[in-house]
């Protein structure tokens, strides 16, 4: 059972995009039971609010008092004008074309009641694109005990890799963790074209 969960919600009424991602910490059975738990609440959560700060502090208290339960985790809210608005809880930051956004450190989920998550709201310009990753791939190893490090992310990112792409680059450096990465693009709108209407003449 993994330890990466992730929710991509989208709004029909007024066009925007909520994506959660997050890594529980732990493996196993009980890491398998608090993914289910937290999608669950995702979904439960997103029914009646579709701001991240909303969603993160409703998770953190799903994880209050349940022992070790703990998970770093992001949320998203991309609106139909490009607009991000961002809420973290220890997660890793999501990169903007190749280069990490620059949001303050915040505790995990499950840690404390009162915790504040970091958040911040930027910009997506047409092409834009936001890619989020989980610690697998940063933390991918190989047979020398090198890590996969910022850096090689970075590098692969500004050369525009896919999502699929940077991922089995991970594994196969020498990944032996879960793993997940979501990209995002935003598309340019497309312009209208004006249709020429002809008026019959008459004979």
């Amino acid at each position: 059972m993994g330890g990466d969960f992730f929710q991509i919600v989208p709004n029909a009424v007024d066009g925007s995009v909520l994506i959660v991602a997050g890594d529980v910490a732990g493996k196993g059975m009980q890491a398998g039971m608090l993914v289910a738990l937290l999608v669950g609440a995702i979904r439960t959560v997103a029914r009646f609010s579709s701001d991240p700060a909303v969603m993160l502090r409703e998770l953190n208290m799903r994880l209050i008092g349940r022992g070790d339960a703990a998970a770093t985790c992001l949320a998203m809210r991309i609106d139909a004008d490009g607009t991000v608005t961002l809420a973290n809880a220890g997660h890793l930051p999501p990169y903007r074309n190749g280069e990490p956004v620059a949001i303050e450190g915040a505790l995990p989920l499950g840690m404390i009641e009162t915790a504040e998550c970091s958040r911040m709201r930027f910009q997506l310009e047409p092409d834009d694109r936001l890619v989020l990753i989980s610690d697998g791939i940063l933390e991918a190893t190989d047979a020398e005990g090198k890590l996969f490090g910022f850096e090689r992310i970075q590098e692969l990112l500004h050369g525009r890799t896919s999502a699929a792409q940077l991922a089995d680059a991970a594994q196969k450096f020498g990944q032996d963790d879960d793993i997940s990465v979501i990209a995002v693009t935003r598309m340019a709108a497309p312009i209208p074209v004006p249709v020429p209407i002809s008026t019959p003449v008459p004979a």
